[in-house]
């Protein structure tokens, strides 16, 4: 029988072995626990780099906007810049300016120097094939805010590629000593899952994509004669887009969100709804945080975990990788999916999920989590989503969710859904 003593001096032994002691290591136990430290410590050092780009890049795009817009001052008594739903772009003597709204359909061209109707409108005409025939790509690569940020980045060594800024981070495996390596392969610290195999981005060829279709062109000079009104200095020249256009942008990247839909088991009519609420289907869309495209994504945050989610690390998606609406579309729809099939995956009732999914997609998942829970607790948050019904969650995100923003965001587009899920069936 065993005594006490025994018993001790076997729990001592365990307790040695378990605290790492090195006595109990062989050699190559040892030579494995050094290659974790070592790890450990440059990953760290890669994410304090990487976080030190991504607050570079934020900082380099908001100097270079307040910078033109106080060039643009100068000449302009209303300056404006390009927003979630208005394209704005002014030549270089900065004494003419085209903007679109592509939530009204409004395009307004204005001339500051002094010129004839005729002249007036035969630039104005011009501008409005040019919105057709000049690329999305050739559009932002002679953007004056682009131009700046990428030159304020240059100025501390740090460069935006297409894909995004990006350091390499090896493997675990390359690291280690060979007989360690081939088990490591099979740990999780070299593992990738099934879900970031299956979703790896994949090369996507830059289509001819312009800013306005051909089309929508013709209608739109084809149409109602413009308005023409001279004020001072001014003439301003206004068109009024088609009635169909929001349906034309729709139906023009219907192919990628259709794509994406049936990739991450997403209702189509959900990211439509999205990308009106977003941008209203302006492929240069931006806002001030910044925020890229036709789904508006962040490249500090949803673009960091969709990137982690797709290429397995977190990556500075580029203005001009999230202008390209193949990229953009993807990226946006993988972010659903992420809110929908991993954050809040213990969310039982799939209407429940979507409603929780498009709050946070607008606020975060702290503000809805708190909304939900009282705490940012996203499995406190799940628990209590499981003892409501889905229009009883409704409900209280639109009474309690802090921001009015978001409230009016989730029943644009839970309307919004509504509205394309019948569009859909007539097509």
């Amino acid at each position: 029988m065993i005594n006490k003593k025994q018993i001790l001096n076997i729990v001592l032994g365990l307790a040695i072995v378990l605290s790492g002691s090195t006595w109990a290591q062989t050699p190559e136990e040892a030579e494995f626990e050094a290659f974790l430290k070592v790890h450990q410590t440059e990953f760290s050092d890669y994410q304090a780099q990487q976080n030190k780009e991504f607050e570079a890049f934020v900082t380099a795009w908001q100097d270079a906007e307040k910078q033109y817009l106080d060039k643009i001052a100068k000449r302009w008594q209303d300056p404006s810049l390009p927003s979630q739903k208005v394209w704005v772009q002014y030549t270089e003597k900065l004494d003419r300016r085209t903007s679109i709204d592509f939530e009204t359909g409004e395009i307004v061209v204005e001339l500051l120097d002094s010129q004839s109707d005729e002249q007036a409108l035969a630039f104005a005409e011009s501008q409005l094939n040019q919105l057709a025939e000049v690329s999305v790509e050739q559009t932002l690569h002679k953007d004056p805010i682009y131009i700046q940020a990428n030159k304020n980045l240059a100025m501390q060594n740090i460069h935006i590629t297409e894909s995004g800024v990006s350091k390499k981070v090896d493997t675990a495996a390359e690291y280690m000593p060979n007989k360690l390596a081939n088990n490591a392969s099979q740990s999780s610290i070299h593992a990738v899952t099934k879900e970031t195999k299956e979703s790896k981005i994949q090369p996507v060829s830059m289509a001819d994509q312009s800013v306005l279709s051909k089309k929508l062109v013709r209608q739109t000079l084809g149409g109602a004669k413009p308005k023409i009104v001279k004020e001072n200095n001014r003439t301003r020249i206004s068109y009024q887009l088609p009635s169909t256009t929001l349906s034309s942008q729709a139906k023009r990247y219907l192919p990628q969100v259709n794509q994406q839909a049936k990739r991450w088991n997403l209702d189509p009519a959900l990211l439509l709804a999205i990308i009106q609420t977003e941008s209203s289907f302006n492929p240069l869309a931006r806002s001030a945080v910044p925020a890229f495209g036709l789904m508006q994504i962040v490249p500090a945050s949803a673009g960091k975990d969709v990137s982690a989610f797709l290429q397995g690390k977190p990556m500075l998606l580029s203005p001009e990788y999230l202008y390209k609406a193949n990229n953009n579309v993807e990226a946006g729809s993988a972010y659903v999916h992420l809110l929908s099939h991993r954050y809040f995956k213990d969310v039982r009732d799939s209407q429940s999920r979507t409603y929780i999914s498009i709050a946070a997609y607008n606020t975060g998942l702290g503000n809805v989590a708190k909304t939900l829970s009282g705490t940012k607790s996203l499995t406190r948050a799940s628990i209590a989503a499981n003892l409501m019904s889905s229009e009883k969650i409704y409900q209280l995100m639109l009474q309690k969710l802090p921001a009015q923003e978001t409230r009016n965001y989730l029943k644009k587009v839970v309307k919004r859904t509504a509205y394309y899920e019948e569009q859909l069936k007539r097509l």
